[in-house]
């Protein structure tokens, strides 16, 4: 007696009409969702300017044309100041930002930046 069988696998069969709409569809999202995050499409919602960082302070915005406000970090320096009789020292930072112009304008913080040296930001 002779038994043909014959199984078909699910590595035989042709996927899904909807496990491909599904895939493709999750592979879109994704792409537009990175592409979002990573600034490479307009936003729909206002001007990206609106979510800036507060004003007097540097941010690491990516910067794409030419703007008065963008420039290089050209130096960052480590100042300590030292207390009268006995009172703490305190420790600020200084950055030097060079502008597209040719000017620089030096900026003080209370805390460390992670900010160095041709670092590209702007000024908001």
């Amino acid at each position: 007696m002779r038994a043909d069988i014959n199984m078909r696998t699910q590595v035989d069969q042709s996927p899904h009409l909807l496990m491909w709409i599904a895939s493709v569809a999750t592979t879109l999202l994704c792409a537009a969702t990175i592409a979002a995050f990573m600034a490479w499409m307009p936003t729909a919602i206002g001007n990206p300017e609106d979510h800036a960082t507060p004003a007097g302070v540097a941010s690491d915005a990516p910067t794409r044309t030419t703007c008065a406000e963008c420039g290089v970090i050209e130096s960052v320096r480590e100042i300590d100041t030292r207390g009268d009789q006995g009172a703490e020292s305190t420790r600020s930072y200084e950055f030097i930002i060079r502008f597209p112009d040719g000017s620089r304008r030096v900026f003080n913080e209370a805390t460390p930046r992670t900010w160095r040296s041709g670092t590209r930001v702007r000024v908001i």
